[in-house]
């Protein structure tokens, strides 16, 4: 079984260059010897001793220069060139990595951590305490009112871009009240009839999104000003320059074009 390679410069992700760019093999990460600072292995669950473990993660050093015969893609582009079943892979790896260095040190005494044999988690070995990779789930979802969507345009947008309302999910708080909240914080527009769309893993930085739609209950429409710019309803046939590729926001306002024209 061929060993996949998901090997990250400055969070893009390494491929070999060739007329259909590629994922690194075993192979190919021969010529990276030296240069990786950081590695492990892509695995969700136990590790069971008769698990095959075929797919590896590493980190290049930042001074490190991409050989010739390689090139680097950032992960949004990774979903647009090679669909989703890449794309979750390359960002389950990409958030390993983080994890693996950024969480050194143990919160409670300070000792240093060491990788768990069992799972991705790592054990301190002064105190006996456990940490596990953060996943920080947040909310999206798409408003309609009378056959129209409401999107909005975030303060981080490029310009034109519109898109649904998200928002991370705050402690002791459900779904969705989250998303009641956020739509009330950041349109001042009152939610009804909320329903469970789907999940999504966003790596950026170690996101679950949790999609729902939901239908205009009362309020107009009232921008935050800070995160929210501008806000509108849309007609399907009247939609702005939208989020594309694999993202679950595309995936709601794609449902919602496909079941209103």
């Amino acid at each position: 079984m061929q060993e996949i390679w998901y090997v990250f410069k400055d969070d893009k992700l390494l491929l070999c260059r060739s007329s259909e760019p590629r994922l690194l093999t075993s192979c190919d990460v021969g010529a990276l010897s030296g240069l990786l600072i950081n590695k492990g292995t892509v695995v969700i669950g136990d590790r069971d001793k008769g698990k095959v473990i075929n797919e590896f993660w590493g980190e290049m050093a930042h001074n490190a220069a991409v050989p010739g015969n390689m090139i680097t893609m950032g992960l949004r582009e990774v979903g647009s060139a090679f669909g989703e079943e890449v794309f979750y892979k390359a960002a389950r790896a990409f958030q390993l990595m983080k994890w693996y260095g950024h969480h050194l040190f143990c919160m409670s005494c300070g000792g240093r951590l060491k990788p768990s044999p069992f799972d991705n988690g790592k054990i301190c070995p002064f105190c006996g305490a456990i940490f596990y990779p953060p996943v920080t789930p947040a909310i999206i979802v798409a408003v309609e009112r009378e056959g129209k969507i409401l999107l909005a345009r975030n303060a981080n947008f490029p310009p034109g871009r519109y898109s649904v309302i998200a928002g991370f999910v705050e402690p002791g708080e459900s779904f969705e009240d989250a998303v009641r909240r956020e739509v009330k914080e950041e349109v001042s527009v009152e939610v009804k009839n909320i329903r469970y769309f789907g999940s999504q893993p966003w790596p950026f930085p170690h996101t679950i999104m949790v999609g729902f739609t939901a239908q205009w209950a009362s309020g107009e429409i009232k921008p935050d000003g800070r995160e929210i710019l501008d806000a509108r309803w849309f007609a399907p046939d009247e939609l702005p320059d939208i989020p594309s590729g694999i993202s679950i926001s595309r995936k709601l306002i794609d449902h919602f074009r496909q079941y209103n024209i």
